[in-house]
């Protein structure tokens, strides 16, 4: 931690969360934790800065993100690497809505969905099935314009803006992660279960870092071409909202949840 930066729980159970998870995706990854100085856009952005300005790094991950806001195109450079790293962010945990960073057009948002597992008869587990999490943030942005992977997908009802999230992943903290965080938070230590779209935006890192090709463009071309049911688990039920077309997932591509979840780490 940076001398002078003050130690925040929810950030350090968010963080435990991050870091544990992206280990169990890619054990064998290096992991890079940078710290904000403060929860401000300014001083979060400079964290960003400073990881895609090394050439070692493949993958930024962002579970953070907050209401768009008039000047965010003019933002879009922090979310680009000369060294080709590929930036992540969490679609938010409110339903229906858009967040950004996970709306930037150079950022691959990550929406959420509900995974309840049963155990099997071979002592692992086994998905039942697979459904829209509620909570999963998305929508269509006031500001970004549709970048040429969305347009040549054609995402119905857009009208030429960035449509969001992109891809999915398990959010629901009814089927959510273990997580061990021992600095604390509200007086307890140890063994938490945690959920929201923040715990899919590092396990798509630790996808990119373990196949390097989970780029904006190769996810919509992969969805897009008939081997799609390869890469992707197609979510087709469930509801974010009241807003009818845009709150209700379907196939190919639905504002809750994107493209689908992922069924491999080579896109």
């Amino acid at each position: 931690m940076a001398s002078g930066t003050k130690a925040d729980a929810g950030w350090s159970l968010e963080t435990s969360m991050d870091v544990e998870w992206v280990h169990a995706i890619a054990p064998a990854a290096k992991i890079l934790l940078v710290e904000a100085a403060s929860p401000s856009g300014p001083n979060l952005l400079k964290a960003v800065d400073y990881a895609r300005s090394r050439s070692d790094v493949v993958a930024v991950s962002m579970s953070w993100g907050g209401s768009e806001f008039a000047d965010e195109a003019s933002l879009e450079s922090h979310f680009v690497s000369q060294y080709g790293a590929i930036f992540f962010a969490s679609s938010g945990d409110n339903g229906a809505g858009v967040s950004w960073p996970a709306v930037s057009a150079n950022v691959i948002g990550v929406g959420g969905t509900s995974l309840p597992l049963s155990a099997s008869h071979s002592s692992t587990t086994a998905k039942i099935s697979e459904t829209a999490w509620s909570g999963s943030g998305g929508g269509v942005s006031a500001y970004i314009s549709q970048a040429s992977y969305q347009k040549d997908y054609s995402i119905p009802k857009a009208k030429n803006m960035r449509a969001v999230p992109d891809v999915s992943y398990d959010a629901d903290p009814a089927s959510g992660f273990s997580v061990y965080d021992s600095f604390g938070f509200n007086r307890q230590k140890g063994w938490f279960t945690l959920g929201g779209t923040s715990a899919g935006a590092p396990q798509w890192a630790a996808i990119q870092a373990l196949g390097h090709s989970a780029s904006l463009s190769n996810l919509y071309a992969d969805k897009a071409s008939t081997a799609s049911s390869a890469y992707f688990r197609d979510i087709t039920s469930g509801k974010n909202g009241t807003c009818v077309y845009f709150c209700t997932a379907r196939k190919h591509y639905d504002y809750i949840t994107g493209l689908g979840s992922p069924l491999t780490v080579k896109f």
